[in-house]
């Protein structure tokens, strides 16, 4: 089963503000460039179209990055994401993955390809909780083609809280520790 969903062609400024208690969020993609010799700051919006919780190929932390993963912040009175976008910051251009009706993920994390060659040759991974049937599962995209659709769904047992803030561990990793 396959979700994808273009960004809109205008922002409906009209729709709901989630809230966590009383903060009201309105968190857009921004860049900032930072002059280390005068202390000059430039900030500039980078999209109309509210995410959170941008996540990168974390092998590049630190480092210059050209691709960011958000999380879509759904038209609803509570925080919840149905879909992400990949931002290209080089060419100015993004592409939106969305969940499906009354579906809701978190923070994805990037899972980079065995023998990756590209900043962006990997995978996001996500929970995905359907709040009509109570389901959760494991969605898998491409990077690479984010509005191509899932390449890969695991249902699970029992849904999994959503949440965010996960981290990519290789297995390699894992056996070292």
């Amino acid at each position: 089963m396959s979700h994808r969903e273009p960004l809109p062609e205008t922002v409906d400024t009209t729709r709901a503000i989630p809230r966590l208690d009383a903060l009201a969020l309105e968190p857009y993609f921004h860049e900032w460039r930072f002059n280390l010799v005068t202390g000059a700051v430039r900030e500039r919006k980078l999209d109309d179209v509210m995410t959170e919780f941008p996540r990168m190929n974390n092998e590049l932390l630190g480092s210059p990055s050209r691709y960011s993963y958000n999380p879509r912040i759904a038209p609803e009175s509570t925080l919840l994401y149905d879909g992400v976008i990949k931002y290209d910051t080089v060419a100015g251009t993004s592409i939106a993955h969305g969940y499906g009706k009354s579906r809701f993920g978190g923070e994805v994390v990037f899972a980079p390809r065995v023998g990756a060659t590209a900043e962006d040759d990997g995978y996001l991974v996500t929970f995905v909780h359907d709040r009509e049937s109570g389901r959760g599962e494991v969605v898998v995209l491409d990077a690479r083609d984010v509005g191509g659709g899932a390449r890969g769904e695991v249902l699970l047992p029992q849904q999994v809280p959503i949440g965010y803030h996960s981290w990519w561990v290789p297995a390699a990793q894992m056996a070292a520790r």
